[in-house]
């Protein structure tokens, strides 16, 4: 089986990084050695194959496992734009996003 990894902004943008993976670790080592892609996408997910559906989540976003990438990316969307995530940083988002 292999694997994807997306990085998501805030509003819920998103891009698939072109590697496959045949091992969720071996997505996540990728996704710690990104660099500045961190900054504009801080929201790493491990996607199946076929780039739809969330595999692995960062630890405060793992009730998103097994949602369609859409669909994450639409409550991204949603919360990025209420008046209450405005100013937020990766880790406040995190917090807040209702999931």
């Amino acid at each position: 089986m292999s694997y994807k990894l997306i990085c998501m902004a805030f509003d819920g943008d998103y891009q698939t990084e072109r590697p496959e993976f045949e091992s969720v670790e071996d997505a996540w080592e990728y996704s710690g050695g990104l660099g500045s892609k961190w900054y504009f996408y801080p929201y790493h997910f491990v996607v199946s194959a076929s780039g739809k559906t969330v595999i692995a989540a960062p630890e405060l976003l793992e009730p998103l496992v097994g949602m369609r990438v859409s669909s994450v990316a639409k409550k991204f969307a949603e919360f990025a734009s209420t008046e209450e995530a405005q100013g937020m940083d990766v880790e406040q988002f995190m917090f807040a996003l209702p999931v």
